[in-house]
C-alpha cells in the first residue's frame, strides 16, 4: 500500500469537557464490544456509530477512522500491561526466585488483558494492521529498555546494546505467550505461563552470564 494512502491514526480532538469524555468512552466501549462479537476485519465506523448511538460526524469529531479508535484502545491496554513491570522488582537471579517472579508477572499481564474488554482482540488488532504496529513496537521497546536497565544494575560492565537485544527478545516472547493464552482455549493457561516463565528467566540469566 502506498505511503500516501496510509490512514491517520491520531485523534482529531482531545476531549476536555465531561460530555466529550463520555462520548469518547462510548466509542471505545462500543468498539470493544464489536471486536468481541465480530473481530477486527468486520469492524467499521458505521457499526461503531450504530452501537454507540452516535452519528458519523459525532464520531469523526474525535476519531477519523476505526484505526484511530483501535490505536486508542491499544495504547490504553499497553499502559495497563506496562504498569505491571514498573512495579516489578528483580530481587534475586539465583535459585528459583526469578522463575517465580516472572511467572507472577506473566499471570498478572494475562489477568489485566482479560479484565480489559476485548483485551485479546485488541492485542490481535495491533498485529493485524500495519497502521497499528507502532503502538505495539513502541511499548515493547520501552519495556525492553526498562528490563535492560535493571539487568545492567546487576552488572554495569555489560554491553548495553547487547543487553537490550536480549531483553527485547524476551519481551517479544513474553507477549507472544500472553497472546497464545487467548488464542488457544485447549491449553492449560497456568502450565503455559509456568513454562514460559522458565524460558524468560533463563534468557535473563544468560544475558548476565553469557555476554
Amino acid at each position: 500500500m502506498p505511503v500516501s494512502s496510509k490512514p491517520t491514526t491520531s485523534k482529531r480532538t482531545a476531549p476536555r469537557q465531561a460530555r466529550s469524555q463520555k462520548t469518547v468512552e462510548q466509542i471505545l466501549r462500543a468498539t470493544a464490544e464489536l471486536l468481541e462479537e465480530l473481530g477486527f476485519e468486520k469492524l467499521s465506523t458505521n457499526l461503531i456509530c450504530q452501537r454507540a448511538g452516535l452519528t458519523p460526524p459525532a464520531l469523526y469529531r474525535y476519531f477519523p477512522n476505526k484505526y484511530a479508535v483501535l490505536k486508542e484502545l491499544g495504547e490504553l491496554l499497553m499502559e495497563k500491561q506496562n504498569a505491571l513491570l514498573d512495579d516489578w522488582m528483580l530481587e534475586d537471579l539465583t535459585g528459583d526466585r526469578l522463575e517465580v517472579q516472572t511467572e507472577a508477572l506473566l499471570k498478572a499481564t494475562v489477568d489485566v488483558t482479560r479484565a480489559q474488554p476485548a483485551g485479546g482482540w485488541i492485542m490481535r488488532s495491533l498485529h493485524a494492521s500495519p497502521f497499528l504496529s507502532q503502538v505495539r513496537l513502541e511499548s515493547h521497546r520501552r519495556i525492553a529498555q526498562v528490563l535492560a536497565d535493571r539487568l545492567l544494575e546487576f552488572d554495569p560492565t555489560l554491553d548495553p546494546q547487547q543487553v537490550f537485544e536480549r531483553t527485547r527478545l524476551g519481551v517479544e516472547i513474553g507477549y507472544a505467550i500472553v497472546e497464545m493464552v487467548f488464542d488457544e482455549d485447549q491449553f492449560d493457561d497456568d502450565a503455559v505461563v509456568r513454562r514460559a516463565a522458565g524460558l524468560l528467566a533463563f534468557n535473563m540469566r544468560e544475558t548476565l552470564n553469557g555476554l
